[in-house]
């Protein structure tokens, strides 16, 4: 089932205007209507923080796969914003690497010539520019995907912080890290903006027939909040549950062998820096009679 939200019922699919050879950087006239595709499956307090983060951007659309029974949070989050639900599709399935469900939205919404924005609903990418004018710089290169590397964020202890919808993300979680490279082994690289019926290839880490575009985006990815063990438990039960070849070299195990190890993320184990102006601190020790 599908459930149209907000500002009109109709799903559009509107191809971005494209010309053969550009003389000069492509100038996109006007303001171009953006979507961006996401899946929320188990913890949806992201989406507030999420909505608001990718509209000042200039994300006009937001497609949202979930199960049924996290409909009435999900309007309650997106009263402001134009919203389309889909609950017929495995969002679960994202969780083991799968990239089915985003598939099946971009099949039914996506034009053959529209840019999109695909992302998980931690992943909050820092755009250097509005999105309008980021599609024109890529599409005159001749580009079909702008990727983002990974940038995982943690709390200035290194501890499991909770949040609210008030919250400042980026003063909660101060520190950012290449983790998912430097302690999980896995691909830090992401395809986020992506043109017309792009296929996965892995997952969103690579595509079929793409042509990057030539600078590399950031990912602030909030994921490690509260929950964040137990998400990582359930991702591990899950990958082992479906034969998943997601987490077969053991990336969910080192996450909670690094916490087990330390007791918090030890950040300055894995060349974690400072953003902003954060407040000064002790350096917590680590525990005695463990290795670094």
């Amino acid at each position: 089932m599908m459930q149209d939200k907000g500002m009109g019922s109709e799903l559009r699919a509107t191809a971005a205007h494209s010309q053969a050879t550009p003389p000069e950087p492509l100038r996109l006239i006007g303001r171009m209507d953006l979507k961006l595709f996401v899946c929320v499956v188990d913890d949806e307090r992201l989406l507030p923080h999420f909505l608001r983060h990718y509209e000042q951007f200039g994300v006009t659309e937001f497609h949202i796969a979930a199960p049924q029974h996290l409909a009435n949070s999900i309007d309650g989050a997106s009263r402001n914003y134009k919203v389309i639900q889909y609950h017929d599709f495995d969002a679960a399935a994202s969780f083991t690497g799968g990239a089915e469900a985003v598939t099946k939205m971009r099949e039914l919404a996506q034009g053959a010539e529209e840019w999109v924005v695909i992302v998980d609903l931690d992943e909050f990418v820092e755009f250097p520019e509005p999105l309008n004018d980021l599609v024109g710089r890529i599409a005159a290169e001749g580009a079909n995907i702008a990727r983002g590397i990974m940038y995982d964020r943690f709390a200035i202890d290194g501890q499991l912080k909770a949040f609210d919808d008030d919250s400042e993300l980026s003063q909660l979680f101060p520190v950012r890290a290449r983790f998912r490279r430097l302690v999980m082994g896995g691909n830090e690289i992401k395809g986020v903006l992506v043109k017309g019926g792009l296929k996965s290839l892995a997952a969103h880490h690579k595509f079929y027939d793409e042509r990057p575009y030539s600078e590399t985006l950031e990912i602030s990815h909030y994921k490690w909040n509260d929950r964040a063990l137990d998400r990582t438990r359930l991702a591990r039960d899950m990958c082992s549950a479906a034969n998943s070849p997601w987490d077969f070299d053991g990336e969910f195990k080192r996450v909670l062998d690094h916490y087990e190890r330390h007791g918090r993320f030890a950040w300055e184990t894995f060349g974690g820096e400072i953003l902003g102006g954060a407040p000064r601190f002790s350096m917590p020790v680590a525990r005695s009679g463990r290795n670094g």
